[in-house]
């Protein structure tokens, strides 16, 4: 869904996707279905934050399927079992909790897959952030709509997290050969990582796929983490609060509120001007979590 905000600048609504409680992350679960029903999946081990929104959409997507499901999580304990967002969410599905030190996530859910294995369980070990082939084509699929609308924007700002939402945005431009620039505003990663990252999914995608046209420029702006993932200033914070008032959607400061903020400065750094399209991979949830 658009959402026109002036002549030279629209919202995508990617909340009001209607599955698993909207969003990014919903659209990628959701495009794994097919392959979770055809190859019957029984189990499911994935990881993320305490208040991440794809452990959200597993959680209520297993729920939902009856398929077994464990999270691997880190971050403040206490904090999971009192804040509300994804965390309430999770909570109020039957998941598997597993607590985790960064380090120590691949372990943990190793042994969780081989747990679900000895059971017989068929699981389906899921990427954390839902990076996979099939949810970035899905943002292949979400560039024809734009086309559909005959609504083709110079520019695209999009959160840069695990890259596949950007991914999927630069092969459907490449496959309707359009003109339009992604600019990925990273939320956690550095700039040389995240754009090797995205540049061999991007390959990857492309190949499988089959998008014989040139891929555009890989762009991701890295000077707006302010310390990294999770961290905020107090310009992005402004944002946030006053999101709903300005924009009639809810900015996080985790994700889409330092990504408009990033768009905001980098427009003006680069004296940008023409039609510019804000991805918004949803934020009600991280905007009420406390």
């Amino acid at each position: 869904m658009l959402q026109t905000i002036n002549k030279d600048f629209a919202i995508f609504r990617d909340d009001n996707y209607p599955f698993l409680g909207g969003g990014n992350k919903a659209r990628k679960m959701m495009a794994l279905h097919k392959k979770i029903k055809k190859e019957k999946y029984k189990a499911m081990v994935t990881t993320g934050g305490i208040q991440s929104n794809h452990c959200r959409v597993t959680a209520v997507y297993c729920h939902k399927y009856n398929i077994d499901c464990t999270l691997v999580l880190h971050g403040d304990k206490n904090e999971f079992l009192t804040e509300s967002g994804n965390a309430k969410i999770i909570r109020n599905t039957p998941s598997n909790i597993v607590f985790s030190e960064i380090d120590d996530i691949s372990s943990h859910m190793n042994n969780t897959m081989d747990h679900y294995k000895n059971q017989g369980a068929n699981p389906f070990y899921l990427y954390g952030g839902g990076h996979t082939l099939e949810g970035a084509k899905a943002y292949i699929d979400v560039v024809q709509q734009l086309v559909d609308y005959d609504y083709v924007p110079d520019y695209i700002f999009v959160p840069s997290g695990t890259g596949s939402t950007q991914v999927g945005l630069l092969n459907g431009i490449a496959k309707f050969k359009l003109k339009t620039k992604v600019v990925g505003i990273s939320v956690g990663r550095t700039k040389s990582n995240a754009e090797k990252v995205i540049s061999d999914f991007t390959k990857e995608l492309s190949a499988k796929y089959k998008i014989s046209n040139k891929i555009g420029e890989i762009i991701v702006d890295d000077t707006f983490l302010c310390g990294g993932y999770g961290k905020y200033n107090n310009d992005i914070e402004e944002i946030s609060n006053n999101s709903l008032i300005n924009y009639n959607i809810f900015l996080d400061t985790t994700y889409t509120g330092k990504t408009f903020y990033g768009m905001k400065k980098y427009i003006e750094r680069n004296a940008i001007k023409g039609k510019i399209l804000f991805w918004y991979t949803g934020g009600i949830y991280n905007y009420l979590a406390k």
